[in-house]
């Protein structure tokens, strides 16, 4: 547990009879959707732009150059109408990934991801194509962990049998991704796991700032909102 003057953080173990195995980004992706959801909110609430108020609080050197490199690549100040912008920052596996995720409502009025920037920050690298197939993957992982994937149970067995009652995100269902790498001699971190973690929340954030509709449960039906 951590307790300071203004904040009590704590978590409550316990057993389950269903069998649980890793995850991509491992707790990261929970605790990033937790916190960088209710980030957006006290943002909101105090009246903030989401981006601004985490760069003030995000005091670190090569955070302010990132949170720079987003506003810039996303066009953040010149959001338009109609269009919904949603953020995220997370840190995992010692690397920083920012997301910047739009949305707008197409002819039949429904929601669609019409694109998503990544700025990351993992140090010293080598090879930015490696990189960028990782992010790629990692945000249609992201994508159907938040809005397909759900694994139900009834008499104690699962319900979903192959991938005809298990769906996956398709082709068409991929949004364009766009990767800025920062450049610096930090040390090396990684770039498998840490794009997974804001690209959720940074929807979510973009839903409500298009709908007014926030969203705290997952997985969620995309076409439904």
């Amino acid at each position: 547990m951590i307790v300071s003057k203004n904040l009590s953080i704590a978590d409550v173990p316990f057993e389950t009879p269903i069998p649980i195995m890793w995850w991509r980004s491992v707790y990261a992706s929970t605790n990033g959707f937790a916190y960088e959801s209710f980030m957006d909110e006290l943002a909101i609430a105090a009246g903030k732009d989401p981006l601004d108020f985490r760069r003030s609080y995000l005091k670190d050197e090569r955070v302010q150059k990132q949170i720079d490199k987003m506003e810039e690549i996303s066009g953040w100040k010149n959001r338009k109408k109609n269009e919904g912008y949603g953020v995220a920052i997370t840190e995992c596996f010692s690397t920083t990934v920012g997301q910047v995720v739009k949305v707008s409502r197409d002819a039949a009025g429904k929601i669609k991801i019409d694109q998503v920037w990544v700025v990351m920050d993992c140090g010293w690298y080598v090879n930015p194509d490696i990189i960028r197939a990782q992010v790629e993957g990692s945000i249609v992982m992201a994508l159907g962990a938040a809005t397909i994937h759900e694994i139900t149970f009834k008499d104690g067995l699962v319900q979903q049998k192959n991938f005809y009652d298990y769906n996956m995100p398709r082709i068409t269902n991929a949004p364009p991704v766009e990767l800025y790498i920062m450049e610096n001699d930090g040390a090396a971190g990684g770039v498998g796991e840490p794009g997974l973690p804001p690209f959720t929340p940074a929807l979510t954030n973009a839903i409500f700032d298009l709908t007014g509709k926030r969203i705290r449960k997952l997985p969620f039906d995309l076409t439904a909102i």
